[in-house]
């Protein structure tokens, strides 16, 4: 029978099979703007562990918008996909709850309502930035800035906080004149690095809050003819590819994209597998201050 379904090139229902199982073999992956380079080695780590046991991933795009978050959760219900992957910069952690309850299984990438079946996967933001810029204030002094991205996404909220914690404890009150609130994008960088030199007494060193924002930094300090880091240093984060690609390497914290979808991928997968019930479980992922030449 196998050898005449494959002479007349037949190929099984996946519509059908999934009705049967009540499964789709489907997951979702929701990222905030897939031509930041972290995220697609990301997505491709993920997919590199659930695609073996047949599971196939769809990716969902939101540019940070709320709008866009909440409809690729209503498509995950529609699809009846069998597990989400998620980081929100709008939608809260809560509105996760009611999709891992109806059976879906959901690995948030940030913190959890406690009790929940909702899985995490994250680092820990604030504590790198607050390593990151202790380390700029012993180097080059109090004279220290921050670039960051939007504060209502939790990576954003986290390393302004790092950077003021370790402002603090270094005993330098933060200056709101040199913290600075843009996008998490190269453009970002650009105009909040703008925005510093253009202060009556620029900083010596800046802490951006991903390498994106740090090379669109690095653009405007060679715009201005200044040297980096003799003149002004400069610290990312993320660890993406270009950070050693750009002139001078930069110096920014390690979170490993590729162990963060693999760690995601596993939470997920044990889910979806019926290996695990109950309450979420919770994954800090561990960071690295890697110095280079910027700073």
């Amino acid at each position: 029978m196998e050898k005449v379904a494959r002479d007349l090139g037949y190929t099984p229902s996946a519509v059908a099979q999934s009705l049967r199982s009540r499964r789709t073999y489907t997951i979702m992956i929701v990222v905030p703007d897939i031509t930041n380079a972290f995220w697609p080695v990301f997505a491709r780590s993920v997919q590199d562990v659930v695609g073996p046991d047949g599971y196939h991933a769809m990716f969902g795009n939101t540019d940070a918008r709320l709008a866009e978050e909440e409809a690729f959760l209503d498509e995950a219900r529609s699809r009846r996909v069998d597990g989400v992957v998620f980081i929100g910069f709008r939608l809260p952690a809560s509105r996760l709850v009611g999709l891992a309850e109806s059976g879906v299984a959901v690995v948030n990438l940030g913190e959890t309502p406690p009790g929940s079946r909702v899985d995490s996967a994250r680092f820990d933001d604030q504590a790198a930035a607050a390593q990151a810029t202790k380390y700029l204030l012993e180097r080059y002094g109090p004279s220290v800035a921050l670039i960051y991205g939007d504060e209502e996404a939790p990576a954003g909220r986290e390393r302004r906080l790092g950077f003021e914690e370790a402002c603090r404890a270094q005993g330098t009150e933060p200056d709101a004149t040199r913290i600075v609130k843009t996008a998490f994008t190269r453009e970002g960088g650009v105009t909040g690095m703008r925005r510093l030199l253009d202060l009556p007494q620029p900083p010596r060193a800046v802490l951006c809050a991903n390498d994106m924002i740090a090379l669109g930094a690095i653009d405007v300090a060679k715009e201005r003819g200044l040297r980096v880091p003799k003149d002004i240093a400069i610290v990312g984060h993320d660890d993406i590819d270009a950070a050693t690609i750009v002139t001078p390497q930069l110096t920014t914290t390690r979170t490993d994209a590729r162990l963060l979808g693999e760690q995601a991928a596993g939470l997920l997968l044990s889910r979806m597998k019926g290996e695990v019930d109950g309450e979420g479980r919770h994954i800090v992922i561990p960071h690295q201050l890697v110095v280079r030449e910027s700073a």
